[in-house]
């Protein structure tokens, strides 16, 4: 007597089919009667996808979000679209998928017209940065949100810091974001917002980091002072921070709490060289 046996993955393969045609089908009849009548729901519900799916929750999750993104143009266009409730369906299905959560907080803040739409973007991304696996566009797309949108520097500060720290971000993205609070503002507001960051959070690793911040404040500060002293002295500023210790200004050179060499300009201002970074930036 012949036994017929099917292969696991053509099993498995046979099984995905079954299901994205079950999500197409589900989705076809969900637009059909919201065309319709929009007080009427179809759509299946996360909890019964993971009834059904045996566990294939990526791959469905995904196979959904790709359905979605063309709602975007909705937004932009009629503003009106069931984006938000269809993100929120996706991230139900599979809350570890990192791409809906930062594709929202990059594209959204765009819909000027949208009320609050900055607001709800970072509230994606914060739920993003709770749930999904570790993606560090999330933060800093949400750090660029507060800083130019929202001009809510604090919060910036706070979201560049966590961006650059994230695993697998790129070394240019991690630079940007570690000398964000040295190129905007004056030095003595940075101070004051990572102190209060340092005082604030409840969170010992914070605490640590935002100390580093201030110390990498005030060693600029300190080469400044000797800068001066140089000039005083000598009549010009120094060339490099080393002309500091030989003419015995200062004993030794700081050591940025990041591995970044310190410069200072023909004005005597003391700043992070950031065209010359060190190979591995310190966490």
């Amino acid at each position: 007597m012949l036994s017929l046996t099917i292969p696991k993955t053509v099993f498995k393969a046979g099984v995905l089919v079954f299901f994205f045609a079950a999500i197409i089908f589900f989705q076809y009849e969900y637009d059909s009667v919201a065309i319709s009548n929009s007080s009427v729901s179809v759509k299946p519900s996360p909890d019964f996808i993971h009834v059904i799916d045996l566990g294939f929750h990526a791959p469905v999750a995904s196979f959904t979000w790709i359905s979605t993104i063309p709602e975007i143009l909705d937004l932009f266009f009629h503003g009106k679209t069931d984006y938000i409730s269809d993100l929120d369906f996706v991230t139900s299905v599979d809350p570890k998928m990192s791409y809906p959560y930062a594709f929202s907080v990059l594209t959204l803040p765009a819909l000027t017209t949208y009320p609050n739409v900055v607001s709800i973007a970072n509230a994606i991304g914060a739920r993003g940065l709770a749930t999904a696996d570790p993606d560090w566009r999330i933060p800093f797309y949400m750090a660029t949100n507060y800083y130019l949108d929202l001009k809510d520097r604090e919060s910036a500060l706070r979201y560049y810091d966590i961006a650059a720290r994230t695993p697998g971000v790129p070394s240019t993205t991690q630079r940007f974001a570690i000398n964000f609070s040295a190129g905007f503002d004056t030095r003595t507001q940075m101070k004051s917002l990572w102190i209060t960051i340092r005082d604030t959070t409840n969170d010992d690793f914070t605490k640590r980091r935002a100390q580093a911040y201030i110390d990498r404040l005030n060693d600029l500060d300190f080469l400044e002072a000797a800068a001066k002293q140089y000039k005083a002295t000598y009549g010009m500023y120094p060339k490099t921070p080393e002309y500091l210790v030989s003419k015995n200004i200062i004993p030794q050179l700081p050591q940025d709490p990041f591995g970044f060499s310190f410069i200072i300009k023909s004005d005597g201002s003391a700043m992070i060289d950031v065209n010359n970074p060190p190979q591995q930036v310190a966490q």
